[in-house]
């Protein structure tokens, strides 16, 4: 028997999947959650074998590349409805994913079909369609999932297999690269260093610590961040321009 969560924030879209979901031989619907965000946590405290994901926008494909990083990873076959501007960005992707006006034997064979996200697959979801640059950073919390507006992130800071997202709310840990980060949001923050990217809006200017090492003045932050001298011109030049009216 097949133990499928349906996560899904539409009402009318979640209704169809559910139902879908109850006449589908050989399934078994452990729960009906009324937002994706609930999706990880649920699967954490009783794993299922697909979860079925009504998407809308970025946070939801967050979502479930969130669920495809958790152990065991379900299966995941992701829904939306037909008139949703996020369907060209599925179709983009690569990934399977069935429609509001799904028929039962779609379906049903979409069930059976879903597997657990690839390397290939995240990569493609994650990756912003024209004008699409993300809105939000996905983070994960003791209670849950939650969502950092990027206008509120101060700087990112790698530190091995995390990077710390310093915002106005405080800090988290995410499972990012700074390359992917800085590829995508390259106008909106600086590399000051090879393990730290600043908002260009919170540079507040350079320092020298007691050892004659460049630090990075960042606003709200106690904590100067190291800047190579590989990168100092260009710091440099950012915080001249940056003071200069007009």
């Amino acid at each position: 028997m097949m133990k499928i969560v349906i996560a899904c924030e539409q009402p009318a879209l979640r209704q169809r999947l559910a139902g879908l979901a109850a006449t589908s031989a050989g399934c078994c619907v452990a729960a009906v959650l009324e937002t994706p965000a609930e999706a990880p946590v649920s699967h954490g405290r009783d794993p299922v074998d697909v979860v079925v994901l009504g998407v809308r926008d970025e946070t939801h494909l967050a979502v479930a590349v969130a669920l495809a990083n958790t152990t065991p990873a379900p299966a995941i076959l992701l829904a939306s409805e037909l008139a949703d501007p996020i369907v060209p960005r599925l179709e983009e992707s690569g990934v399977d994913y069935v429609v509001d006006t799904a028929q039962p034997t779609r379906f049903a064979a979409a069930l059976q079909a879903a597997r657990p996200l690839g390397a290939g697959q995240i990569a493609r979801l994650q990756a912003p369609g024209a004008g699409d640059e993300r809105r939000h950073i996905l983070c994960r919390r003791r209670n849950g999932l939650s969502l950092i507006p990027v206008d509120d992130v101060r700087c990112f800071v790698a530190d091995h297999k995390y990077v710390t997202v310093q915002h106005d709310d405080g800090e988290d840990l995410i499972e990012e690269s700074l390359c992917r980060l800085e590829a995508e949001f390259g106008p909106r923050f600086l590399r000051v260093h090879r393990s730290a990217l600043v908002a260009r809006d919170a540079l507040r200017g350079l320092e020298k610590d007691l050892d004659g090492q460049t630090r990075a003045l960042v606003d709200g932050s106690d904590d100067p961040l190291p800047v190579s001298r590989r990168r100092l011109p260009t710091v440099r030049r950012w915080i001249r321009t940056a003071a200069t009216p007009g």
